[in-house]
């Protein structure tokens, strides 16, 4: 018969094996069965450039997530001179429907969808490829947009400059980038929407805002 000291060493070793076993189930298990990301989460984290016209604009580009509105575009795609309609939707619990043309991607807490509007015909994913020929995403309104400003403003050749615009009825701030090539214009209001992009392969111009969001955008069809 063994001994209790002999016993208590071996049911040490089975416990071992066992607490290991149970602490990478729990954080598989929280890996796979988490919250859905935030649109907080959607920020870029890159932090600032140290240029004050630069950051000015990245500050507002970067609190977008936060808001609820309902923005209207024009976008150029540059290459074949083609204009296509957008609109962008954030609304409460967090919901986001962003529409390019006849193509509308809905991100809600529930499932996320690309869908073309015109057939009422979804895919369960978001599908930036049915857009492409736009040259955009459909994160264009803020975060795309303020990751290329960060590349930008190291890529600069000369000083930024600062200064304010009317983009439909908002006021925005706004830099002028010199980049070889070039010089990128990036301009955005204060809830942190993009109200202007110009550069060598896009013209994004914000045509209409409100702040209350339009909730038929979130219709499939």
């Amino acid at each position: 018969m063994a001994s209790p000291r002999h016993a208590a060493h071996a049911t040490a070793r089975v416990r071992g094996p066992l607490l290991v076993a149970m602490l990478l189930g729990l954080v598989l298990a929280g890996c796979v069965t988490g919250e859905r990301p935030s649109f907080e989460n959607d920020q870029p984290v890159d932090g600032g450039t140290g240029n004050e016209a630069i950051d000015d604009v990245l500050d507002r580009l970067d609190s977008a997530a936060l808001a609820e509105f309902t923005a209207d575009y024009e976008i150029l795609t540059k290459l074949g001179s083609t204009m296509t309609a957008a609109t962008v939707v954030q609304a409460p619990p967090g919901r986001r429907s962003v529409t390019v043309g006849q193509i509308r991607f809905i991100e809600d807490e529930r499932q996320d969808a690309t869908c073309d509007i015109s057939t009422a015909e979804c895919q369960a994913s978001i599908d930036d490829a049915r857009i492409s020929d736009v040259g955009i995403t459909h994160r264009f309104y803020a975060q795309d947009f303020a990751r290329r400003l960060r590349v930008d403003a190291n890529r600069r050749i000369g000083e930024p400059v600062a200064y304010s615009i009317t983009a439909g009825t908002e006021q925005a701030l706004c830099v002028d980038v010199p980049v070889s090539g070039g010089t990128k214009v990036y301009c955005a209001i204060e809830s942190g929407v993009l109200a202007l992009y110009d550069g060598n392969d896009v013209n994004i111009e914000l045509v209409r805002y409100s702040d209350l969001p339009d909730e038929s955008a979130f219709e499939t069809g």
